[in-house]
């Protein structure tokens, strides 16, 4: 087609507007991605991004949620879940004296540790119901305690206070599916335990069923604090838990000296963090909060929950989720104790309960939780467990 000169013309204009009008649009653009680079430069970065908690309240140690008191440096994780090293596998699966008399230590700490839900597998009961959504402001759970909760006037205030800061500081308490409330409900009303024998003394069957019997005549004191009469407090209903140790991890097998099959034994399982021994993973609850224990030898029936970590010349103490760890000598010095303070306050931590190292709630003139300050469970420390049980016990239906 024959196209005119000033046809041509003012195409030429057109094009030359068009290719200004662009230049105008690229500096435009230029300038903007300029701009917004330099005030991201110029601004200081969030220290605290979504999905990130800030330090100043849950401390992280072993890729686990965990809190402590103190320096933290008692912290302790619950036995790992590696690939163990050279391990045998044995067998298939029991009177209150004078008060203990060791002064009482003033640190301790707590380890709580968040698990994942590992994929089903076989050979375990049907699973228990997971938790239903958990409210985490304080009074969740309380309205149906009614003239239940009725603890003495002076201490209303403390242990309002106590919760409040529960909730602020752990929320964890209302999403995490292992605290000891967990694994007792879990399992009916009982409570599996593996020793770890971080010791070089050797053990006498006699030694053993005294120990399992220290072990549970211990924690049935929390389980009496949550009783009335010999039933269970606003419907708690384990006032008797079965504890019963179903395991013993050790160094060498010659330091046990018993050849029946009572308990399942694990030598020479080294985590390989900690170095030293550790109860078989495959079997630990922690790992498996499905209730499923496909690679555990024997499978649900030798599963353990927690842990009873034992270590020469270990002072204080520390508890979690995980179990209790004390000094071997501590222990065994007071099998015959009626109270084994350091070993109670570790079990209350289990529970939920909190260190109070940095403050003191009003109403109270020294509690078991309160480090250093009682060698028994208190008033204030049943009234506390108390108060954790009617604010979760919704998360069981009930």
């Amino acid at each position: 087609m024959h196209r005119t000169g000033q046809e041509m013309d003012g195409e030429q204009e057109f094009a030359n507007d068009w290719w200004y009008r662009l230049g105008i649009v690229g500096v435009a653009v230029i300038t903007l991605i300029l701009s917004t680079f330099a005030i991201r430069m110029l601004t200081p970065p969030d220290p605290y991004p979504a999905g990130r908690q800030n330090d100043t309240n849950t401390a992280l140690t072993y890729g686990t949620a965990a809190r402590g008191s103190g320096s933290g440096a008692d912290l302790d994780p619950p036995s790992g879940l590696a690939t163990p090293g050279s391990v045998s596998v044995t067998g298939a699966g029991a009177q209150d004296g004078a008060s203990a008399g060791a002064p009482v230590p003033a640190t301790t700490s707590t380890d709580r540790t968040a698990t994942t839900r590992p994929g089903a597998g076989a050979n375990s009961p049907k699973p228990a119901p997971a938790k239903p959504n958990a409210t985490t402001a304080a009074g969740a759970g309380a309205t149906t305690s009614g003239k239940l909760w009725a603890p003495p006037s002076t201490m209303k205030t403390g242990l309002a206070q106590v919760w409040q800061h529960q909730v602020n500081t752990y929320p964890e308490l209302t999403t995490l599916d292992n605290y000891l409330w967990d694994q007792i409900m879990a399992a009916k009303g009982n409570l599996n335990y593996c020793v770890r024998w971080e010791s070089s003394q050797t053990v006498s069957a006699a030694e053993r069923d005294q120990i399992q019997a220290t072990l549970a005549r211990q924690f049935q004191k929390w389980m009496d604090a949550m009783s009335v009469n010999g039933s269970g407090w606003n419907g708690w209903p384990y006032p008797k838990v079965n504890v019963k140790i179903v395991g013993w991890a050790v160094k060498d097998r010659a330091q046990l000296q018993w050849t029946d099959d009572s308990v399942d034994v694990y030598v020479n399982n080294i985590d390989p963090d900690e170095k030293v021994v550790r109860c078989e993973p495959k079997c630990a609850r922690s790992g498996h909060l499905d209730h499923r224990y496909p690679d555990c030898p024997g499978g649900y029936d030798h599963h353990f929950d927690v842990s009873l970590w034992l270590t020469d010349g270990f002072a204080g103490g520390t508890g979690g989720d995980w179990g209790q760890r004390v000094g071997t000598e501590y222990f065994l010095q007071n099998l015959h104790a009626t109270n084994l303070h350091l070993l109670l306050h570790e079990m209350g931590h289990g529970f939920g309960l909190d260190d109070f190292c940095d403050w003191t709630p009003p109403g109270t003139n020294g509690f078991l939780m309160e480090a250093g300050t009682a060698t028994q469970i208190t008033a204030f420390d049943q009234w506390m467990i108390r108060d954790w049980w009617r604010h979760l016990k919704h998360q069981y239906g009930l």
